[in-house]
């Protein structure tokens, strides 16, 4: 007869059930879903997107997204970890910055935003080592997934039809979330980093005064990240041209990130009371903190 603290050791190790190709609760990924074009309602910009996705990355990261799939596509914070795995990209974080981040309590994390997608990816391995009652506010290609959808509060791109009315729920829902004691995870730019010349630096865009009515609203903690980083020069120079054109060379740079380490750097937190002055002043407290967090990575743009 097992003795009852045997039986505890068993239930205790039970791996939870990963579902897999084969098994009825398997998904399988819909690989048309891996574009960006599916916001435009002008048949020939998606075209021209799909085009160029097909041309410049999108066979590399279906081959990825099947690997995964074959080992199991976990739910939740694991799916993040696996993901990372998959695409060979290791946070390099070390500990002493990861234990900044605050366990408890409401919290606003603002980061800039040099590579797209994969800064929330990483984004969601550095805060989910610590806490997992988190949302991040996205247009990427991470909305729309059962296993991490919880995690996940789109963000509608302003060509999108009801974009106005699906903005004002977005901020609601984050609001609520910091209410209930949350994070909300973002990147206040709105945008991916690029360079005003063809050829000259990349430059983060200025920060959305959304972020600090969030922040001095909800008396929530400030976290800022650092990401180091940028996209690839071929990215600067389409973002000249057209932003069809920029928008498909987004997974493109998805694939140049794949096997390359990220050392996101984190910064100090602040509490409420460190932003007191900044109450009435929402533009001003936007440009010191995207100022504050670039100074992390030693940046002045």
């Amino acid at each position: 007869m097992a003795h009852p603290q045997d039986q505890a050791t068993e239930t205790q190790v039970t791996e939870p059930h990963v579902p897999k190709p084969g098994d009825a609760d398997f998904i399988k990924y819909d690989g048309r879903r891996l574009s960006y074009a599916g916001t435009y309602s002008d048949p020939s910009k998606v075209v021209v997107i799909r085009s160029i996705e097909w041309i410049t990355g999108k066979l590399p990261l279906l081959r990825r997204i099947r690997r995964f799939e074959r080992m199991g596509t976990p739910m939740g914070q694991p799916f993040f970890s696996q993901a990372l795995e998959v695409m060979g990209i290791d946070v390099t974080t070390p500990e002493e910055q990861i234990s900044k981040i605050p366990a408890t309590g409401p919290l606003v994390v603002v980061a800039n935003h040099p590579h797209g997608l994969v800064d929330g990816l990483v984004m969601a391995e550095l805060i989910g080592k610590v806490r997992t009652d988190y949302k991040i506010l996205t247009r990427s290609l991470l909305t729309g997934i059962r296993e991490i959808d919880p995690f996940m509060l789109p963000v509608p791109f302003p060509h999108e039809e009801d974009s106005h009315r699906k903005s004002i729920l977005m901020r609601n829902e984050a609001m609520d979330t910091l209410k209930a004691g949350g994070v909300i995870i973002l990147f206040p730019a709105g945008a991916v980093a690029s360079s005003e010349t063809w050829f000259g630096p990349v430059k983060e865009k200025e920060w959305n005064p959304f972020t600090a009515k969030m922040v001095l609203k909800s008396g929530a903690t400030v976290l800022p990240i650092y990401f180091p980083g940028r996209n690839t020069r071929l990215y600067q120079i389409a973002d000249k041209i057209s932003a069809t054109i920029r928008q498909g060379l987004l997974l493109h740079e998805i694939v140049h990130a794949l096997n390359k380490p990220q050392s996101p750097i984190i910064g100090d937190p602040l509490s409420p009371d460190d932003l007191n002055d900044w109450q009435k002043k929402t533009r001003e407290f936007m440009a010191w903190m995207r100022t504050h967090t670039l100074a992390l990575g030693g940046r002045t743009d």
